[in-house]
């Protein structure tokens, strides 16, 4: 039996659209076609092209007599400025092989459009030609190279279905060279439409490139042309390609099951719908795809071959060039003789080495972070019910899956129900669930509460100062007494504010900022009680500072001394008495051996907001002091995740300055550099400080509800290159959908929205003081089972 046969462009419209290839088969069958009918999905903004048809007769006519023809043989030859063979390669086209007459009916708009895409792709042809040139290729093999080379037409069979069943690709690439600047075969194609969707149409053209070697052995990089309305190149290297290979395996083995499905019994694969098609796409008209198919979300997507590549397999299917039947023998797997399906289990989920976060919307696309993008910092933006505090969650979910422990301020109550683990989704697929029991039984989850015993109680006393010893990893003497007065200064600016005595606050600051020096710099006292601080602040001789009014008036130095006494047993005291002391050590340290602490500080029973901002703030000086002072185990991954849950609320935007702004923002200026990776949450872009976001080069863009929200967004991406396109349609987009921009992202993933994986922990209302006391409660006998 032949196996089923696609061109590369069916393939294409699978990829966008799963729906319309089963549509396209189902009507072709019912009509008795004997070649299947296919629809073509245009997007918005695609019918104002550069006269395509035209153009691309044009070129194929080019390449066809540019081998034998003495006018490019003389371009190629003579002067080797590339704008003087670029002019010579250009008027041999324009004299032989653009059809005039068609081009004189079209409008002077076309006509413009398409002049101007022959300039640009005869400008890209000449740079090579000149390149060769200057490398001293001799002009017959630079013909040869570029002209000369006639496997276009490439078909080949790759054994992909879940049992190594076949299906067959066909297809003509638009142009393959060898380019010396790479030492590479290229496949080209090019486009005369807006680069509305790149990574789609770099789909299209990488499939074309395993074609290409598995027929031909060549391992050709990738890239597509944009003629119009504006010049644009998208490109892949080969290994770029080769490592996304087992997403067009599943592809194409889903598709092969997509097209015989019978809606009718239910019987098959069925697929599921991408709504973004829906307005131009004839299946949907009356509704009929719906009626038919149901919800476009429902649907099956195989997986068996990026599930299985994430669990470390290395087995990939074979391929054979021609035409004809493949043998169906299954991929060769020294764990397992079959394939492994969606209910099937991976065996060893920390195998996928980034941060697994979703899936693309089509489902054809697994989203991953990559580690190392963790410590350049996050930030996830989302209106109100957008998902964004799923979407964080799913990250401190990988960031223990990863063995990194996190530590987590949660203002509202919505992060203390890491406590609880969720139910397992239905249906939950065999590299998800292994994921997930791996996480719950890697993760410790503790509640603090600082100033209460809802949870872990927290102290703030005594406060924790560092001797100039603890820095001596840091070989500058100058460098060294910067980062020492650094840390003093947020502990007094952090005491200063929570004293909020009025004033002058800085002369305030430098006070406390002498008295703590003098008493971090005795040996024996590093662990300061406020007590100290407050009889030292009433009597300076205490600390040997015998000149205290240059610095503050009498009269504000004992209403500070006063006010700081009255933080030790007024109402603030409990945030200085009883409970576990700070201490990032104890907190990265877990209780059971084995498994990563994932740690929430919840505020929500602190019931004065400014003592929520001076805890914030002396939990960020104690976790900037912690990371300068202490040796990471291993350098090259991050030691921390430092999530900071609405964080408007503590990083506002503008000249308001609460407690706790200053440190947060230093700490995500220099945390990169020494492995604590920052995630931040907001719902409001436009209220939270630039510097914040300035400073995460991750960005994940869920739905935005105003113009003003699209524009700062826009703003952050503007200071790094151009805004990207899809910032716009952020606005109004469907609750939980995001578009993301990350350090080394690959091109498929560009533009292109994803959902967030299934949570492995519990995901509902923010949870009141009382109740994070029973469930504290509960859980201090050790994890629910799931």
């Amino acid at each position: 039996m032949a196996p089923p046969t696609f061109s590369v462009s069916e393939v294409r419209v699978a990829s966008t659209c799963p729906r319309v290839s089963y549509f396209d088969a189902e009507a072709s069958r019912r009509k008795g076609l004997k070649t299947r009918a296919m629809t073509r999905l245009w997007k918005s903004g695609e019918a104002d092209t550069a006269c395509g048809s035209l153009f691309h007769n044009a070129v194929e006519a080019f390449n066809r007599r540019a081998l034998d023809a003495a006018e490019v043989r003389a371009a190629i030859t003579g002067e080797p400025a590339s704008r003087t063979i670029e002019q010579g390669l250009r008027a041999f086209l324009n004299t032989n092989c653009v059809n005039l007459d068609s081009l004189s009916r079209k409008p002077a708009s076309q006509q413009q459009a398409f002049i101007r895409a022959v300039e640009i792709y005869m400008r890209e042809l000449a740079d090579i030609v000149a390149d060769a040139r200057a490398r001293g290729r001799a002009p017959d093999e630079i013909i040869d190279h570029l002209f000369g080379d006639r496997r276009r037409r490439i078909d080949v069979t790759f054994q992909v279905g879940p049992k190594g069943e076949p299906v067959r690709v066909t297809g003509t690439l638009d142009y393959v060279f060898y380019d010396w600047r790479t030492s590479h075969h290229r496949v080209i194609d090019y486009k005369l439409t807006p680069a509305a969707e790149p990574s789609n149409d770099l789909f299209q053209v990488a499939l074309y490139a395993l074609m290409h070697n598995v027929q031909h052995r060549t391992t050709p990089d990738v890239a597509v042309l944009y003629l119009h309305p504006e010049r644009k190149m998208v490109e892949l290297c080969w290994d770029e390609v080769h490592g996304q290979r087992h997403k067009l395996f599943d592809l194409l083995a889903s598709l092969a099951g997509w097209v015989n499905y019978n809606e009718k019994t239910g019987e098959g694969l069925k697929p599921p719908g991408e709504p973004s098609c829906c307005p131009r796409c004839k299946w949907d008209r009356d509704g009929q795809c719906r009626a038919r198919l149901g919800p476009k979300h429902e649907g099956v997507r195989l997986r068996h071959w990026t599930d299985a590549g994430q669990a470390g397999s290395g087995g990939l299917p074979l391929a054979e060039p021609g035409i004809g039947v493949c043998e169906p023998s299954g991929p060769s797997r020294p764990w397992s003789n079959e394939v492994p399906g969606e209910s099937e289990e991976v065996d060893s989920p920390d195998a996928i080495a980034g941060l697994r976060i979703g899936t693309s919307e089509s489902g054809n696309l697994s989203v991953e972070l990559p580690l190392a993008a963790l410590p350049t910092h996050v930030a996830v933006v989302g209106a109100a019910g957008g998902g964004k505090t799923w979407l964080a969650k799913v990250l401190a979910e990988e960031a223990i899956r990863q063995r990194i422990p996190v530590l987590a301020i949660d203002p509202q109550g919505d992060l203390v129900q890491f406590l609880r683990p969720g139910p397992e989704p239905p249906g939950l697929a065999g590299p998800f669930r292994s994921m997930r029991r791996a996480f719950l039984d890697r993760v410790e989850p503790r509640v603090w509460t600082p100033g209460t015993s809802h949870g872990r109680r927290l102290c703030l006393d005594p406060i924790r100062l560092p001797g100039r010893d603890d820095l001596a990893r840091i070989d500058d003497p100058a460098r060294r007494q910067e980062e020492w007065r650094e840390l003093l200064g947020a502990a007094a600016a952090g005491l200063a504010g929570l004293a909020d005595v009025g004033g002058e606050v800085d002369s305030q600051q430098a006070f406390l900022l002498q008295v703590l020096d003098r008493l971090a710099s005795r040996t024996d006292r590093r662990d300061v009680s406020l007590e100290t601080i407050a009889a030292a602040a009433a009597d300076p001789t205490i600390v040997d500072m015998n000149d205290p009014d240059r610095l503050i008036r009498k009269a504000d130095r004992t209403r500070l001394a006063r006010k700081l006494e009255a933080l030790r047993v007024g109402p603030a005291a409990a945030l200085f008495a009883g409970g576990e002391r700070l201490d990032l050590d104890a907190m990265c340290r877990a209780d059971d051996g084995g498994r990563i602490p994932l740690n929430v500080i919840y505020l929500n029973a602190l019931v004065d907001d400014g003592w929520k901002q001076f805890f914030t703030a002396a939990l960020a000086a104690e976790v900037y002091r912690w990371m300068i002072t202490t040796e990471a185990e291993d350098p090259g991954r991050p030691r921390l995740l430092f999530y900071l849950d609405e964080a408007r609320d503590f990083i506002p935007a503008g000249t308001a300055k609460p407690a706790a702004k200053l440190p947060l923002i230093r700490l995500f200026a220099q945390g990169r550099k020494y492995g604590v990776a920052c995630l931040i949450c907001t719902q409001s872009p436009r209220s939270v400080d630039y510097n914040a976001f300035g400073n995460c080069s991750t960005k994940l863009i869920g739905r935005l509800e105003s113009q003003q929200d699209v524009e700062r967004v826009a703003q952050w991406f503007a200071t790094e290159g151009s805004v990207p396109p899809w910032v716009a349609a952020r606005k109004g987009a469907p609750a939980g959908s995001f578009v993301g921009r990350w350090p080394g992202m690959p091109p498929p993933l560009e533009g292109r929205s994803f959902r967030g994986r299934p949570l492995f922990s519990l995901h509902e209302g923010a949870w009141p003081p009382d109740r994070v006391e029973r469930e504290v409660r509960e859980a201090a006998g050790g994890r629910k089972p799931a």
